[in-house]
């Protein structure tokens, strides 16, 4: 059976995986919801280890959704994806993580 490709299509998709991401508890700043962070004055190792953390998330969901490569494309949806994500939990993307704002 062929998965369906509902990585930009599926609003509520989209919707749930924000809550799941803004929800997750960060155990290097004990315990502390991701939604909770405010990147704009956390140090920059803490900012860094937080977006690894989402694109470890956002790249296993799209692996999850999707049955062939597609190369440097894939990549790119990827980061797309980050940076969307990342507006829908601080507002804005933090400088520096610009990818295709």
């Amino acid at each position: 059976m062929k998965k369906k490709d509902t990585f930009y299509k599926d609003l509520k998709h989209i919707a749930r995986q924000t809550i799941n991401l803004s929800d997750e508890r960060l155990d290097f700043m004990d315990g502390k919801r991701l939604g909770e962070v405010d990147l704009l004055i956390e140090d920059n190792a803490s900012v860094r280890k937080v977006r690894r953390i989402m694109e470890k998330r956002i790249s296993q969901d799209y692996w999850r959704t999707r049955s062939t490569a597609n190369g440097n494309g894939d990549r790119h949806c990827v980061k797309h994806h980050l940076s969307n994500q990342m507006k829908n939990i601080w507002g804005r993307v933090p400088s520096g993580f610009h990818y295709c704002a």
